[in-house]
């Protein structure tokens, strides 16, 4: 009878470490969950050396919003997509769409423009000699960019109010598809920084806002500006991992506000556009 009542206490004993052992493995496999689920808030966003006074326009507003964001800048468009391919920054904001298509096929990333995007550089018509596109003479000579994407840029604007009529085949238009030309514009081709100073000697000129801005004009004055501030707006890339993390979405809709509006006009002078206004 002792021997069955010996066997009896050790069976008991044996289910009982059983029980707590069960116990012990449910609650430590709960707690990784715990862990995920924790949204991440320390962010390191990579710039372009010449944008971080739009980044530090936004530092403390992501700072109100609970993110610790550290940025790391660099000083050419190569480098801050590097490092997010090697892992060193979790984000960056310095190119717009077309950059980063073309990127993502040169060099095989998976890159990914988080919505909704924040800034876009103003593309547009600018004449010293007529007020308006109507005063455009037949025959006036017309200075557009010798670059592939801006003489693009530049003849689409064209296009799109009804000046001339491109070559729709062609993805990206050059002078040479042109299908009509009513008015016999003229184009000469030069680099976009040499433009302003040929204004006065052309009858208008077709570049991106900075350029006018860097040779002390107005960048607003223009005749006309490109639709395409959308294709061409600036917004947050991360990888493709994390296209659909609440971070990023956040993190990019955080970053239209008055602040970065205000440090878009006061250090570019009109020439990089919010688009959420």
């Amino acid at each position: 009878m002792k021997l069955k009542k010996f066997m009896a206490m050790l069976l008991i004993a044996v289910m009982a470490c059983c029980l707590a052992t069960a116990c012990g493995s449910s609650e430590s496999a709960e707690e990784p969950a715990e862990e995920a689920a924790v949204e991440k808030t320390d962010v390191k966003i990579g710039v372009r050396s010449d944008l971080i006074d739009y980044y530090n326009a936004i530092e403390p507003v992501l700072k109100a919003k609970g993110y610790n964001p550290e940025m790391v800048s660099f000083d050419d468009s190569i480098q801050p997509n590097v490092a997010l391919a090697e892992g060193s920054i979790d984000i960056n904001w310095f190119q717009h769409e077309p950059y980063l298509t073309a990127y993502n096929a040169e060099n095989g990333t998976d890159f990914v423009m988080v919505q909704p995007k924040t800034y876009a550089p103003l593309f547009a018509m600018y004449s010293t000699k007529h007020k308006s596109v109507e005063e455009l003479p037949d025959g006036a000579v017309i200075g557009v960019c010798n670059d592939a994407t801006n003489q693009d840029r530049g003849l689409k604007m064209l296009a799109d109010n009804g000046l001339i009529t491109l070559d729709e085949s062609v993805e990206v238009a050059t002078v040479h598809d042109i299908k009509d030309n009513p008015h016999n514009f003229t184009f000469q081709e030069a680099e976009m920084q040499m433009l302003p100073q040929s204004i006065d000697d052309l009858d208008a000129i077709c570049l991106a806002g900075q350029h006018m801005v860097n040779a002390g004009s107005d960048p607003s004055a223009y005749l006309i500006k490109s639709s395409d501030e959308q294709e061409y707006a600036v917004g947050f890339v991360v990888n493709a991992a994390d296209a659909e993390a609440e971070w990023a979405k956040d993190i990019a809709a955080t970053a239209q506000c008055d602040e970065l509006a205000a440090a878009l006009e006061e250090v570019s002078g009109g020439a990089l556009l919010p688009v959420w206004k």
